[in-house]
C-alpha cells in the first residue's frame, strides 16, 4: 500500500530542496481531484494544555460475549502474555494503563487474582465469575499488570468493588476495608503501620515474591455505579443519595490510609455525590468517571422516519456515517456533548474518561449478510474522530483510557489475539489511532481558522449516529509542545483527494525538512495476499518546507499529521 500526499515549493524554496521535491513527487504521484484547496491557518494563541494521560487504555478483564480480554494472550501454563502481544503494548508507550475492570469489577473478589490468598486450599488461582456468570482465568493477575506497568513507563489505575457497599452485599466497613486490602498488597510497604488487618497484605505480596511495592498511581472506586442506581433507591429510598456518599468517604479513607500517594476517580453520577465528594476530597480526586461509547448496536438505519434497509447503503454512505462521532459542531468538527460533563465543570471537578470508544456493530436482522461495509478501519477513523473531540475539550478531561487493549473477540480491541497462537497479534486501527495521536501530539491545542472548507450531508440516524446536514470533509486541529508543531488532519472523503495548505506564519519558522505521519487502511478486515494482518498501516516521510506554507494532498480515507520543528527565524 502506498500512501499518496504531495509537497509543493513556494518561493524562496533552495535548489536543494526543489531537487528533493522533484524525487518525492515522481515516488508519490499524487494530484488532487474533485475537492477546492482547503486552507489551515495556525495560530499562535493556546487554547488549553492536554495531559498526555488521555491517550491511555483499559486492559479489561471481562468475563461476557466470549471474550476474556489478556487472558486469552497468557502462554498456556504460564502467567506470561505472547511475547509478540507484549511488545506490541511496549510499542504503544502507553502513558496511563487500567485494570482489570469493567462491569465484572463489582462482581468479583480481587483475591482470586493473586497467589496463595487466605482462605484457599492451594496456592493457585481458581477462575472468577462474572456479573452473567461466565467464568474467566485468572493467570494474568495484579502482579503481573503491574510488572507489566513498570517495565512498559505506564501509569496504574486500579479498580476496586463498591457494588458490595453500595448494596449491601456487605458491611460498609468491611467492604471498604476488602477493597483497602488490594491496594495495601499491591502498593504498601512491608515497614508501613497500617491499621487493622492491612498488614497481612503486603507480608502475602512478600511471600508471593515481590518485596518492595509496587507503585500505583491512582484508585477508581466501582464502575459505571449509574447501573446499580434502581436498586439503590428500591432498598433505601430517598437515602440513596447520603448512602451513596457514605459508601464513597469510607472507601476514600480506607485506601488513603493504606496507600497516602493515592489518587482517586470516582464516578460523576450522581451529581450530588460527586459534588459533595470534590468539596470535602478536593484535589485528592483526580477526575469523575465518564464513560462513552458510540453507536452500540445498529439494528435499523432511520431516514427521518422512514426505515431504510440496510442493504440499500452504499459503502461510502457507511463510511460517512462511520466516521463521524459523536457529534459535531457548527463548523462540522468532532464534539462532545455530555450533561454529566457539563456538571463537573460547574463544581471545579476534572474528568476521567476511564472507558471510551467507538463501539458498533451491525445488530441482527434479515438483510444482516448484504450489507456493503463492516470495516474495522472505518471503526478505527470514528474513533479519530471522537478523539479529536476529547481533545477539544482536554481542559475538562484530563485523563482517559480507550477500552480495550488486548482481546481475541470484541472489535473494540487495540490488539488482537489467537489464544492458540496460531494467528500472531496484530494491532487494530482503534489502538493504532491512539497510539498514533500518543506519539504525534503536543501537549498544548491550539487555535486554527480555516477557509475553503467543504462539507456533506448525512441524512441517516444509525443508533448513536445522528443525521447532520454539514460535516467537515476534513476535521483538523492542531497541538505544539516546546520543540514541535503537529497539524491533525483527518481526511473523511471517501474518494478523492483533499487539497490543503497549512499556513504557519504565525510562528515565524526556519525553513527545515518536515514530518508528514499518514495512517491508511483497507476497507476489508481480511487481508488480501502479502497484505498485513492489520487493517491499517503508518507511514512517515521527510519532506522540504520553505518557513511559511505548506501544501499537501491529502489522501482519502486517511489520518494525516504534518509535524513542523519550532525552530523560528531570528528576529
Amino acid at each position: 500500500m502506498t500512501s499518496v500526499f504531495e509537497h509543493r515549493s513556494h518561493p524562496g524554496t533552495s535548489s536543494s530542496l526543489v531537487s528533493a521535491l522533484t524525487v518525492l513527487a515522481v515516488i508519490l504521484c499524487a494530484s488532487a481531484h474533485g475537492s477546492s484547496t482547503l486552507t489551515i491557518s495556525v495560530k499562535d494563541k493556546v487554547l488549553h494544555s492536554i495531559d498526555h494521560r488521555v491517550f491511555g487504555q483499559f486492559m479489561e478483564r471481562p468475563a461476557f460475549g466470549g471474550e476474556t480480554g489478556p487472558e486469552a494472550a497468557v502462554v498456556p501454563g504460564t502467567h506470561e502474555l505472547q511475547p509478540l502481544a507484549g511488545q506490541l503494548i511496549r510499542e504503544m508507550r502507553i502513558p496511563v494503563l487500567r485494570f482489570p475492570g469493567g462491569t465484572d469489577v463489582d462482581f468479583i473478589d480481587w483475591t482470586d487474582m493473586i497467589d496463595n490468598a487466605p482462605g484457599r486450599k492451594d496456592a493457585g488461582r481458581p477462575p472468577s465469575k462474572g456479573y452473567r456468570g461466565d467464568e474467566v482465568s485468572n493467570a494474568f493477575g495484579y502482579d503481573e499488570f503491574l510488572q507489566l506497568c513498570e517495565r512498559d513507563g505506564s501509569e496504574a489505575i486500579l479498580v476496586v468493588n463498591l457494588r458490595d457497599a453500595l448494596l449491601q452485599k456487605k458491611p460498609v466497613a468491611e467492604a471498604a476495608a476488602h477493597a483497602a486490602g488490594l491496594i495495601a498488597y499491591c502498593a504498601a510497604p512491608l515497614d508501613r503501620e497500617l491499621p487493622g488487618n492491612l498488614a497481612l497484605w503486603p507480608k502475602l505480596r512478600a511471600q508471593n515474591g515481590r518485596l518492595k511495592p509496587y507503585k500505583v498511581e491512582y484508585v477508581q472506586i466501582g464502575n459505571e455505579t449509574w447501573m446499580f442506581n434502581p436498586e439503590a433507591e428500591r432498598q433505601l429510598g430517598k437515602n440513596s443519595v447520603q448512602h451513596w456518599q457514605h459508601c464513597l468517604e469510607a472507601y476514600i479513607d480506607a485506601i488513603h490510609a493504606a496507600h497516602p500517594d493515592a489518587k482517586f476517580i470516582v464516578d460523576a453520577f450522581p451529581w450530588p455525590v460527586s459534588k459533595a465528594i470534590h468539596e470535602k476530597y478536593g484535589d485528592l480526586i483526580t477526575g469523575y468517571g465518564v464513560h462513552i461509547y458510540h453507536p452500540w448496536g445498529i439494528p435499523k438505519v432511520l431516514k427521518g422516519e422512514e426505515l431504510i434497509a440496510r442493504s440499500s447503503l452504499t459503502q461510502e454512505e457507511i463510511w460517512k456515517a462511520w466516521t463521524v462521532t459523536p457529534r459535531v459542531d457548527a463548523r462540522g468538527q468532532a464534539v462532545i456533548e455530555d450533561g454529566h460533563l457539563d456538571h463537573v465543570r460547574q463544581f471545579g471537578g476534572r474528568v476521567a474518561m476511564t472507558e471510551w470508544n467507538w463501539n458498533g456493530w451491525w445488530g441482527p436482522g434479515d438483510d444482516k449478510n448484504k450489507i456493503a461495509l463492516d470495516s474495522q478501519y472505518a471503526r478505527g477513523i470514528g474513533a479519530a474522530s471522537l478523539l479529536h473531540a476529547i481533545l477539544r475539550k482536554a481542559d475538562l478531561i484530563t485523563l482517559a483510557t480507550q477500552s480495550m487493549l488486548v482481546g481475541k473477540r470484541w472489535q473494540i480491541t487495540a490488539i488482537r489475539v489467537d489464544p492458540d497462537n496460531r494467528v500472531p497479534a496484530f494491532m487494530m486501527p482503534s489502538g493504532m489511532v491512539t497510539s498514533l495521536y500518543s506519539q504525534n501530539s503536543g501537549n498544548e491545542l491550539l487555535a486554527v481558522e480555516t477557509s475553503g472548507a467543504e462539507f456533506y450531508n448525512q441524512p441517516f440516524k444509525m443508533s448513536g449516529l445522528e443525521p447532520n446536514e454539514k460535516i467537515a470533509c476534513v476535521d483538523v486541529l492542531a497541538t505544539k509542545d516546546k520543540g514541535k508543531l503537529v497539524v491533525h488532519m483527518i481526511n473523511r472523503r471517501f474518494s478523492g483527494e483533499q487539497q490543503v495548505t497549512v499556513d504557519c506564519k504565525d510562528f515565524n519558522l526556519k525553513p527545515q525538512e518536515m514530518e508528514i505521519v499518514v495512517m491508511e487502511g483497507r476497507l476489508t478486515d481480511q487481508p488480501g495476499e502479502g497484505e498485513s494482518l492489520a487493517p491499517a498501516q503508518i507511514y512517515q516521510r521527510k519532506i522540504p518546507f520553505d518557513g511559511e506554507l505548506l501544501t499537501l494532498t491529502l489522501p482519502p480515507r486517511a489520518i494525516v499529521f504534518a509535524k513542523f520543528s519550532l525552530r523560528k527565524m531570528p528576529d
